[in-house]
């Protein structure tokens, strides 16, 4: 029981390293043209959550082992490391950590990043993305084509909106107000188009894996609707901070509270994160 727990717990931590990781080079990629004082500060944020993101994969890959004993004694059993690195679980991965690492090697140096090295980031971010393609209940389901699609959707919007909580943030306390303003205005603008997504695949995906309504009586059915509820608290946070605190950022008290909203969004998408870790663990839509 604790080698689950203790994988469930790593590997959430994981997703949120990850997800930071494949986030900021996104907001980089968007946005990096626009930001002056604000833009190293970011890239140090995207380089290290890439080094974490190589570690706790790597150490989620391990404890797999310790899973399939029962123990934490299980990480020292090679028979069932090799076992662990002959699954789909490995190929996954070894994609984040490849990804994750692409990533890292083309933010480390201070200063601004080249197009060059925005393409490795970007092609580092696809690669860690890809990685949930190969595990989970929607690489085993016969409509896993479709499945992938949704899921490649959904994750892409996630790691957009996750990924620039904090840069925004940094770009607030950093940036001129009217810079600020500039950036956080466009960011809305296309998170209006974007994160809805996250929602509209969700559904769709839960309408493909989930064939009767009593999963929703079950433990998988009601961490899924927590999902869906945090989902909706976190568009009324992004409407707030789109209408309310975004265009009056020049005004300090509309800043820090601006900076305190997006703060609370990044928490409670930690712990929807944190959820989807848990659920992925332990349960499955049949269970």
């Amino acid at each position: 029981m604790l080698a689950d727990v203790m994988s469930a717990l790593v590997r959430a931590l994981s997703f949120i390293a990850l997800f930071q990781a494949a986030g900021v080079v996104v907001f980089l990629a968007i946005f990096g043209r626009h930001l002056e004082l604000a833009f190293d500060s970011i890239r140090r944020l995207g380089y290290i959550a890439a080094v974490v993101g190589v570690v706790l994969v790597a150490l989620h890959l391990s404890l797999e082992a310790a899973r399939m004993a029962g123990s934490l004694a299980g990480v020292l059993d090679s028979s069932l490391q090799l076992l662990v690195l002959d699954s789909p679980t490995s190929v996954a991965a070894t994609l984040r950590i490849v990804g994750l690492a692409t990533i890292a090697a083309a933010l480390v140096r201070p200063g601004l990043v080249s197009r060059m090295q925005l393409h490795c980031a970007s092609a580092g971010a696809v690669l860690t993305i890809a990685g949930f393609l190969f595990v989970g209940h929607t690489a085993d389901d016969p409509d896993r084509t479709a499945l992938a699609i949704l899921l490649s959707l959904h994750l892409a919007a996630v790691a957009f909106w996750f990924g620039a909580l904090l840069p925004l943030i940094v770009v607030t306390r950093k940036e001129h107000a009217t810079k600020a303003m500039l950036i956080t205005d466009r960011f809305s603008r296309i998170a209006s188009g974007w994160v809805p997504c996250i929602l509209v695949a969700g559904v769709v995906m839960t309408a493909l894996l989930v064939h009767e309504w009593a999963v929703f009586a079950q433990t998988y059915g009601a961490l899924l609707l927590a999902k869906v509820a945090a989902f909706l608290l976190l568009m009324l946070l992004a409407a707030l901070n789109k209408w309310r605190y975004a265009p009056v950022l020049a005004r300090p008290a509309a800043a820090v509270a601006f900076q305190r909203s997006v703060a609370t969004e990044y928490v409670l998408i930690c712990m929807v994160l944190t959820v989807t870790a848990i659920m992925t663990t332990f349960f499955s839509p049949e269970s």
